[in-house]
């Protein structure tokens, strides 16, 4: 499976672990983020036609003054707030997220990412990868950095079959060493 990075590896970078995006576990997670659009949506649509009939109602001329009429902006605000959302729903559910890398690799010397049309979308050198966390709704990997203080995002491992087993792979090549602080002199820990 090392066709799509051996453009990208460097001289002496060896290749210890690699995977492609499972269409499964994408189409998956594209089917809920399509039920999560329909679950706003309708409700959102609602809300906007009921703000926007509360809009038409104080707006309507009567005999006796209205006091609904200075609510009438606040009324429409929120239909036409609430109608943007219920549209931007319909993009969602027409055109749901995909994921941003389709190949994954581990490498002697970094981790990479890189999209269907063979660019890499990320990278992480073997110096700054940390701890390995698995989780989330559909278990993901995230690569945290060594440096806590980094501004740089984690590199994430997103779609894949057998992530734990992913995880034990990384872990093996890119060991984390625990930095213990010395003892303080004079102080005891023990009971």
């Amino acid at each position: 499976m090392s066709a799509p990075f051996t453009l990208h590896l460097r001289d002496d970078e060896r290749l210890i672990w690699s995977t492609t995006i499972s269409d499964r576990l994408i189409r998956t997670e594209q089917s809920r983020q399509r039920l999560m659009a329909i679950g706003i949506f309708v409700p959102s649509i609602i809300v906007a036609a009921l703000m926007g009939a509360a809009f038409l109602g104080s707006i309507a001329p009567r005999d006796a003054i209205n006091p609904d009429a200075m609510l009438a902006p606040i009324y429409f605000a929120f239909a036409l707030a609430i109608a943007v959302l219920a549209i931007a729903q319909l993009f969602k559910l027409a055109f749901p997220r995909g994921p941003e890398a389709t190949h994954y690799a581990a490498t002697s010397e970094r981790l990479i990412a890189i999209d269907a049309a063979g660019a890499i979308t990320a990278e992480m050198p073997a110096g700054e990868v940390g701890e390995i966390l698995a989780g989330g709704p559909r278990l993901d990997l995230a690569v945290l950095r060594r440096d806590e203080d980094s501004d740089a995002a984690a590199f994430t491992i997103r779609f894949i079959e057998r992530p734990l087993e992913a995880k034990a792979i990384l872990e093996d090549a890119y060991p984390t060493t625990v930095e213990k602080t010395p003892p303080i002199e004079g102080v005891s820990i023990e009971p």
